[in-house]
């Protein structure tokens, strides 16, 4: 076994605050439907602070990390639409994507036909208020398939916040906030005079990916505020929403709004969410052709297994590895200083962290070490008092106290995540590879 790529320096959350499940704020990698998702990998790391700057940077052949290091403001006729290819886009922390635009093009980035392989992390998109004109979205996703969208935020777009249409699939939406600060405005040609519509799946019964269904999954997103519906509204999908929060101050809201849609169905597995503040948590549309299923497991609303909702048919659940949360636990974790939002701090070599680590101390020539019997890990450089190796679900499969090493004897190859706590405190994160 060797470690083989340091990915992060991250600070953890402490295990004991979520009971045994010690959450990761701070993916490496997607869980879900996007999991495939890889972006820009270990290619070049392109910095840009202009909208030409960023339009070419998306737009250019090759895998690259771009990262944003100021706001960025786009007026009329300015969204970038492009076909984003092995991408990671990034963000400064409390960087922002802003448009001023309240017309019918006054969106941010569309995802264009073709584009595939994309991550998008710690970035704020915010537009000029809800005007149903059937304008963009901030994040409009057309036809990109393996997206993973990661700790952002998304506010007062003038259609939606972030949709997901025509031929996109294999998407994972993990730790973002969606909301509405500016009061809608009315008399739009669209014909809603409330259009705070967050987030919308499918533009219409007809359309569908290649496969019939979109697949997304929905993971510690946050519904807050100003958000009046589409929580999300779906058709022709395949929806896991895990571990989610709605709390919204909009009297008649309503979270899930799902119809069979005409090609591939609908189904959605809702689990552990908690919806402490919505009006209605799911209303039915349409007359669709093909089936509609919905399931309901270890969820709240405001405090009560009664959600006004009951299951329909029988949703499956994902087959994809993953560890959820118990229902008690997801206010705490996803509206904490390090939960949904834009709450990372990225550097301007691509590394990822939560929260401040400027006051992180690690030794440079840190050691990482394996025992000649190849059956634990040992690390030299620093003084630790607790280690701990998690799968990439999230599940922690070994640990060790007061002690310099770690045992790997009985793990398959493959990708892990060590945690360290050294004895003055520092929390590290390293991904490593176990191969024998």
């Amino acid at each position: 076994m060797k470690l083989t790529h340091i990915i992060a320096l991250l600070l953890l959350l402490l295990a004991a605050v979520f009971g045994t499940q010690a959450q990761d704020y701070c993916m490496t990698a997607p869980i879900g439907y996007g999991r495939a998702a890889t972006g820009g990998g270990d290619g070049k790391i392109v910095l840009v602070k202009t909208h030409t700057e960023l339009k070419n940077a998306l737009k250019a052949t090759g895998s690259a990390v771009i990262i944003v290091t100021e706001d960025i403001t786009f007026g009329a006729k300015t969204q970038i639409s492009e076909k984003v290819v092995d991408k990671t886009l990034l963000g400064y922390k409390g960087v922002k994507l802003i448009s001023t635009a309240r017309e019918k093009d006054g969106g941010i980035l569309r995802l264009k036909s073709g584009s595939n392989n994309v991550i998008i992390r710690n970035l704020i998109f915010e537009g000029p208020g809800a005007y149903d004109v059937n304008g963009d979205d901030l994040l409009s996703n057309d036809e990109c398939k393996n997206l993973w969208v990661d700790h952002c935020e998304f506010y007062d777009g003038i259609d939606g916040n972030f949709d997901n249409t025509n031929g996109a699939d294999n998407i994972t939406i993990s730790w973002c906030k969606f909301g509405y600060k500016i009061a809608p405005l009315a008399g739009g040609s669209g014909g809603s005079d409330d259009h705070r519509f967050s987030n919308l799946i499918g533009g219409s019964a007809s359309a569908a990916p290649a496969d019939g269904q979109y697949s997304i999954t929905f993971q510690y997103c946050w519904w807050s505020d100003g958000c009046k519906e589409r929580m999300p509204r779906a058709r022709n999908a395949q929806l896991h929403i895990l571990n989610c929060y709605y709390n919204t101050n909009v009297s008649g809201s309503l979270a899930l709004g799902l119809e069979g849609g005409s090609k591939g169905g609908t189904t959605c597995y809702v689990e552990g969410c908690d919806f402490k503040k919505v009006s209605k948590v799911y209303q039915r549309y349409g007359n669709a052709s093909q089936p509609l299923t919905v399931k309901y497991v270890d969820c709240i609303k405001n405090g009560s297994a009664n959600l006004g909702a009951s299951n329909i048919g029988e949703a499956l659940k994902p087959t994809y590895a993953y560890t959820a949360l118990p229902v008690n636990d997801v206010e705490a974790a996803v509206t904490s200083d390090m939960g949904a939002g834009a709450t990372l701090t990225v550097t301007a070599t691509g590394e990822i962290s939560e929260g401040d680590t400027s006051g992180v101390s690690v030794p440079d020539e840190q050691k990482w070490t394996l025992s000649d019997n190849r059956k634990e890990l040992s690390v030299d450089g620093i003084e630790v008092s607790e280690m701990r190796i998690y799968d990439l679900s999230g599940k922690m499969i070994a640990r060790a106290i007061n002690s310099q090493r770690i045992n790997t004897e009985n793990q398959h190859n493959g990708p892990y995540i060590l945690f360290i706590r050294t004895k003055e405190g520092t929390c590290i994160n390293r991904k490593i590879l176990i191969k024998r």
